[in-house]
């Protein structure tokens, strides 16, 4: 966690949960909850919200018709980028619903995972129903 001296002062007075907006109260566990991307400081508290406040275990980018794509073509550029290994929800041989990238860093120890899924196939009214025009 990466802490400045303000950050140090900002914790110790702190009297609500950054997570939950709630007054600590004696007996609750205050601790420093940090980006777990970043490193950064993000505020005092409950040590209850802070483990249920997890970093996701991936990032999801929605493609509207990702099979009626030419999807074998954009998971073979997958292949080149980065080092980490892919993973496949196929409908058929050359169309995907779902296609996961995993991402490490150098030295294998950074892990994140990016996961591009069809939306096409999750909602099937048009995409002009969808939208909300005034």
């Amino acid at each position: 966690m990466i802490t400045t001296s303000q950050d140090k002062i900002d914790f110790k007075k702190s009297t609500k949960c950054w997570i939950c907006g709630k007054d600590f109260i004696e007996g609750d566990k205050k601790v420093g909850d940090h980006c777990h991307y970043s490193g950064r400081f993000k505020g005092g508290a409950h040590n209850k919200c802070n483990s249920l406040f997890r970093k996701p275990k991936f990032v999801l980018v929605i493609f509207h018709n990702l099979s009626g794509y030419d999807s074998r073509l954009f998971v073979k550029f997958l292949n080149v980028v980065g080092n980490g290994n892919i993973d496949c929800i196929p409908n058929t041989e050359e169309k995907y619903t779902s296609v996961s990238k995993s991402i490490y860093d150098s030295e294998k120890k950074f892990n994140h995972k990016i996961r591009f899924t069809d939306n096409f196939k999750l909602c099937q009214p048009a995409l002009t129903n969808l939208l909300k025009i005034e």
